[in-house]
């Protein structure tokens, strides 16, 4: 309570009290009398208003008066009343979802993050955050769960489409002329070696000696034999093979389009062999032992690991990849109507809801504050806060006495 009003109020009362006391003398004059009425209702109605005052508090002068400390002994039901003032009038739930649905929160928090994405605080945040994710990353847990993965998505993969498409890969890109060209360059490779001419010679002789015929053609056979050696036949035998090689080589030539022709048939049929479809499939079991797949993906996840790491911890990580990626997100978000009003019904639904569910602690929290406080720091506190207009009303208690006061000495001399 401020002091001044309390001092104002106490010399209010003593100025009557001293009037009063200076006009007893002079009471049987006509002006002593009127005065002396209006001193006496000043210091009645001065001390009544004190009682009234104190009474709120305290009992007036530590005498138990009844219905005196009004305060302390109806806290409760004052408690209660504030609280269910506070939390069913002035803060009710109406009150609050009506003052909540005029906020637009999802717009001011995208207009908070957009003026802080410069801000140097919320860079060192960022990247300390990434780091964290980083490290809280269980390569020994991940591993298994994406070999799983991995494996399950072989085991996935249509073996007869897959035939198929490398069919068509193979078709698409010439490579069945290119592999038959690589063919032919091998084959003509080696029939043009003096050795191989050598072989064929040989194995061409042995071949006529080997057969069983009689009289005419028996001679026949043993007089050409007789007439070729190993170098002349196989030579025979080379050059054919050269020339067919070299028809072979030429672009539409019959010869190398039957086969070619051939090869692709065969091709087209290996989607449909059932034999090579399930070799593919016992192979798509195997290939993640074959390769070592645990191995080799521990492996390649620690090498992301770590130049993920190291990508992170650079100066202009967050600066120059992270900011205008967040700049960009926010400016979409805010450009898109739609979205953003869905986002304002969604964030006001949430606040609506966690309202509904603790406003009833609205009421506790006031309670729980007030019961802080014994009854001498209640009243003192109360006293600090309305006192002064309470003092005042002790003043204008012992005025309008005095007023009053005069008003009916003056009726009184007239009748």
């Amino acid at each position: 309570m401020k002091k001044e009003a309390k001092y104002i109020a106490t010399v209010s009362l003593g100025v009557m009290g001293a009037g009063f006391l200076a006009t007893i003398p002079v009471a049987s004059t006509v002006w002593g009398d009127f005065l002396q009425g209006g001193f006496e209702a000043g210091v009645v109605g001065g001390l009544a208003d004190w009682f009234a005052v104190s009474a709120l508090f305290r009992h007036p002068m530590g005498i138990p008066i009844p219905h005196t400390a009004l305060l302390p002994k109806n806290r409760e039901k004052i408690t209660n009343a504030l609280v269910s003032t506070v939390q069913n009038e002035l803060l009710s739930k109406e009150t609050i979802r009506a003052r909540l649905q005029q906020i637009r929160f999802l717009e001011r928090g995208l207009e908070l993050a957009e003026s802080h994405l410069d801000s140097e605080a919320l860079h060192k945040g960022l990247s300390a955050l990434a780091k964290q994710a980083l490290s809280a990353i269980d390569l020994e847990k991940l591993t298994p769960l994406l070999a799983d993965e991995i494996s399950k998505a072989l085991q996935d993969v249509d073996t007869s489409r897959l035939v198929r498409a490398l069919v068509d890969t193979v078709k698409d890109g010439g490579y069945d002329g290119k592999t038959f060209d690589f063919v032919l360059d091998k084959v003509e490779a080696w029939a043009f070696k003096s050795e191989t001419r050598d072989q064929l010679g040989a194995m061409a002789l042995k071949a006529f000696e080997g057969l069983q015929s009689n009289g005419f053609m028996a001679f026949a056979v043993n007089a050409f034999i007789g007439m070729v050696n190993e170098e002349k036949i196989g030579g025979i035998i080379q050059n054919f093979l050269l020339s067919y090689i070299e028809q072979m080589r030429m672009k539409q030539h019959p010869r190398r389009e039957a086969v070619l022709s051939f090869i692709r048939n065969e091709l087209n049929k290996l989607e449909r062999n059932p034999k090579l479809l399930a070799e593919l499939e016992s192979l798509k079991t195997k290939l993640p032992d074959m390769f070592e797949m645990d191995a080799k993906l521990s492996a390649l996840l620690v090498r992301l690991k770590a130049r993920a790491e190291e990508f992170v911890d650079q100066p202009d990580f967050v600066p120059v990849h992270v900011v205008p990626i967040l700049r960009n997100v926010l400016a979409s978000v805010k450009e898109n109507e739609a979205l953003l009003q869905r986002g304002e019904i969604w964030v006001q639904e949430q606040i609506a809801s966690y309202l509904e569910k603790n406003h009833s602690k609205i009421g506790q929290l006031v309670k729980e504050n007030l019961d802080k406080f014994d009854n001498e720091k209640l009243t003192q506190l109360m006293e600090d806060k309305i006192g002064k207009d309470l003092q005042w009303i002790r003043v204008n208690g012992a005025i309008c006495g005095f007023i009053i006061g005069l008003g009916l000495a003056g009726l009184k001399m007239l009748f």
